[in-house]
């Protein structure tokens, strides 16, 4: 499939610019008449320079932003009227991401063949998961598809952030650390050696000093040698990522160590509570919104410890009792959602909950960066200031000065 430029008029006379994704020439003349347009020139973009950044940048898979923008667009556009399928040929053009513009421009194909929008968007289960179409599905049941679309963004815009406050939180740390990493590496390279010469003539010199010395020429004959060794072992860990035993691992380790456990919490509560305000709040029925939400939680171990939610739930049980059995949400919500279920306001219930574990989740972040913070500076404190302290004390032994 190709790129063609065209120039043409619609029947009120209006000139019209853009680009078509097609196979030939003929095709494009087709695909105008269909759009209702007069077409007057039709030529092949130039490819040669888009093919490298389809390389380099577009090949690139589409993220959260990407999602969230097309989302909003939608919204936008059905919200003024516009019907689905000329939405679509609209929100596409706003798509920068090649991979996502690929796969609405197969969903907008499938759409004007009359293939429901859902389904359509089920086939890119990567870019559209189970909880988005599943939402979509009722919105076209109940014909408020622009309030839906509404919702999902104002949803992949909360993910956002918290993706946003996570990369916040390890950024500083991450920053200190490789600034400790180039303090090292200066200080063993140009530093201590001109340091060495000064007890080379030496017999007898500190232990602290021979230890140092010993260390800086260890550091510089295999310094490559430990490069190529982390960047082999950072290779290995990302593709391990996809492995399943490295996410069982991880997802042990975020709800044990003592300093993750509360923020690994906060964030599937947050993920939780967030999926069930915006599935009730869009019409989904409890049982089938209690499987999406408990979906789209990440850590599976906690997943496992919430299928036990649905079973409940259609047994006639109280949600607010099979949620407190599971010790998955705080103590003090159980109160509230029992409130919901009596009222039947439970996507009331749910937003106000998501408001506040919202506010939860920043406070927690907020003081793993505060621990965090002061934590790499001492790190890095003592790593550079051993260094240093060990020079200056074996200078002092040089020249005999007692202090």
């Amino acid at each position: 499939m190709g790129k063609f430029i065209y120039i043409a008029y619609d029947h009120s006379g209006v000139r019209q610019e853009g680009e078509l994704s097609v196979n030939n020439i003929e095709a494009a003349k087709y695909k105008l008449k269909d759009l209702g347009f007069i077409p007057v020139t039709i030529n092949e973009a130039d490819r040669s320079i888009s093919r490298v950044f389809d390389i380099v940048w577009f090949k690139r898979k589409p993220g959260l932003s990407d999602i969230e923008l097309m989302t909003s667009q939608l919204s936008l556009l059905l919200k003024n009227g516009i019907k689905i399928d000329r939405a679509l040929e609209t929100a596409k053009k706003g798509i920068k991401n090649k991979i996502l513009e690929k796969a609405v421009n197969k969903i907008h194909e499938e759409v004007r063949r009359g293939m429901p929008l859902s389904l359509a968007m089920e086939e890119f289960p990567d870019f559209f998961p189970p909880m988005y179409t599943g939402i979509v599905r009722v919105g076209e049941a109940i014909g408020k598809l622009a309030y839906v679309f509404e919702n999902l963004a104002l949803n992949l815009n909360f993910r956002q952030k918290i993706r946003s406050k996570m990369r916040q939180a390890i950024t500083y740390p991450s920053v200190i650390f490789f600034v400790c990493l180039l303090t090292i590496f200066f200080l063993f390279n140009f530093i201590v050696p001109k340091f060495s010469s000064i007890f080379t003539s030496m017999k007898d010199i500190p232990l602290y000093t021979d230890f140092l010395l010993m260390f800086s020429s260890f550091f510089r004959r295999y310094q490559f040698i430990l490069l190529a060794f982390i960047l082999v072992i950072s290779v290995i860990a990302t593709r391990a990522k996809r492995a399943k035993q490295f996410h069982i691992i991880t997802d042990t380790l975020s709800i044990k160590l003592p300093l993750l456990k509360p923020l690994s919490y906060a964030v599937e509560n947050l993920r939780f509570v967030s999926a069930l305000a915006i599935l009730l709040k869009s019409g989904v029925v409890l049982t089938e919104a209690l499987d999406y939400a408990v979906k789209s939680i990440n850590n599976s171990f906690l997943r496992k410890r919430l299928f036990i939610l649905k079973d409940d739930v259609r047994q006639g049980k109280q949600l607010s009792e099979s949620i407190a059995k599971t010790g998955f949400l705080p103590d003090i919500f159980k109160g509230i959602i029992e409130a919901g279920e009596k009222t039947g306001r439970l996507s009331d219930v749910f937003c106000e909950l998501e408001k506040r574990l919202k506010t939860m989740y920043e406070e927690r972040v907020n003081i793993l960066i505060t621990i965090l913070e002061p934590a790499m500076i001492i790190f890095m404190g003592l790593i550079v200031g051993s260094v240093v302290v060990v020079m200056l004390l074996s200078m002092v032994s040089v020249s005999d000065i007692n202090f």
